[in-house]
């Protein structure tokens, strides 16, 4: 029982093409929100850092301690990233398996997936 579901080819393929759109779109815009936010608070706990320092505030041992932690705060928040792209993948995966799950369950008029 052959089908011919290469009309319907265009139709998969912009299905995946809108949804790769929509959620990596939405994801880059979050990414692209968020991002700077890391960096500027890493610049400003350096910032702080040294003022405390030259301010006598807090000592230069102590500060190698703080700049250990800002960078455990900046690490973190690309790991944060990191696990934002991964789940969205994740979600862009299952989406582009539905629709061709969909697309050939169709055309061949029995639900084999």
């Amino acid at each position: 029982m052959p089908t011919d579901i290469t009309a319907d080819l265009a139709s998969i393929a912009n299905q995946i093409i809108a949804q790769a759109t929509t959620i990596g779109g939405e994801t880059w815009s979050k990414i692209q929100k968020s991002a700077p936010l890391y960096i500027r608070g890493f610049s400003q706990n350096l910032l702080d850092i040294a003022a405390g320092v030259l301010a006598n505030e807090i000592t230069k041992a102590d500060a190698k301690l703080y700049l250990l932690n800002a960078r455990l705060l900046l690490v973190q928040g690309i790991a944060n990233t990191a696990q934002i792209m991964l789940v969205q993948v994740q979600k862009f995966i299952d989406s582009v398996l539905n629709i061709v799950k969909g697309a050939i369950n169709t055309s061949l008029k029995v639900a084999i997936l």
